[in-house]
């Protein structure tokens, strides 16, 4: 059970679908939902420095800074206040990223969307989500951007390799699989000759879903390249109509994976429905 959501609400366009998601969730846990509002450009860069602007400038884009907040905060209590969900408020200084991990961590879940553009401020550079899932402590719900999102957790699909990642996204998974309908495991490449030599037995995934009272666990084995793990991962989301991935992120750096390429960096890039990670 979810006790307090966090959310992003920078104003992007995936705003509005990102804030249904935070909505539906808070409902259906009880959920206290805290939006963070975070301003890719804040007062303290119109001060000082090579940044410092005419004071008529300044004046300007400091009531442009403060009537977008002013909206986005009217915004989300007008919409959470009409779902009966319990909501806070917060706008933290400094920079988006930091701030947005460190809220995350008085909460169970962020939730957010893989690149954040601001769309009133073009000339800013957009921020990635892999930057927060790598740093928040808490696993990040990816909202894509994609079609419209009518379930959320019904049917789950699980990566599993057997790995501290993949064990760690399985736990803070349990809020969703304990009201799944469906859960399916893919393991890819499974290395069967070491799990044996360790005496892990062909059940003991599914007897642990079992102790925790999740639905019967499907299992998938399969053998791909490594470079096409991640292709295998969203068909069989396709095949077996999952409204959720759960899979434990980076097992390199984040920065070796945008550079040369891995599972998790291109699930963010191709993915059609949410995807949990954790990290």
């Amino acid at each position: 059970m979810l006790g307090r959501i966090a959310i992003d609400l920078n104003q992007d366009s995936n705003y509005d679908r990102r804030l249904k998601v935070g909505i539906k969730l808070a409902l259906e846990h009880g959920a206290q939902l805290v939006g963070v509002y975070t301003s890719l450009l804040t007062k303290q860069y119109l001060y000082g420095g090579d940044t410092a602007l005419p004071s008529q400038a300044r004046a300007i884009l400091e009531t442009a800074i403060d009537q977008q907040m002013t909206t986005a905060k009217e915004s989300f209590l007008q919409q959470t206040g009409d779902a009966g969900v319990a909501a806070s408020w917060r706008a933290p200084k400094g920079e988006a990223l930091e701030a947005l991990a460190l809220h995350s961590r008085f909460c169970d879940i962020l939730i957010m969307s893989h690149i954040v553009e601001n769309t009133s401020m073009k000339n800013l550079f957009p921020y990635r989500g892999d930057s927060i899932i790598t740093s928040a402590g808490r696993p990040v719900l990816i909202v894509p951007h994609a079609d419209a999102l009518p379930t959320l957790g019904k049917s789950v699909l699980i990566c599993w390799d057997s790995s501290q990642r993949a064990a760690r996204a399985l736990s803070d998974a349990a809020p969703f699989l304990e009201r799944a309908s469906k859960v399916i495991a893919i393991s890819v490449n499974m290395n069967k000759e070491m799990l044996e030599t360790q005496d892990i037995v062909p059940d003991d995934l599914s007897t642990y879903c079992a102790s925790h009272h999740y639905p019967e666990l499907i299992e998938v084995h399969m053998t791909r390249p490594r470079n096409e793990i991640a292709e295998a991962i969203l068909a069989a989301a396709n095949d077996y109509d999952c409204d959720l991935i759960v899979m434990g992120a980076y097992s390199h750096s984040p920065l070796r994976e945008w550079t040369f390429g891995g599972t998790s960096t291109t699930l963010l890039q191709s993915m059609r429905v949410p995807v949990l990670f954790s990290h």
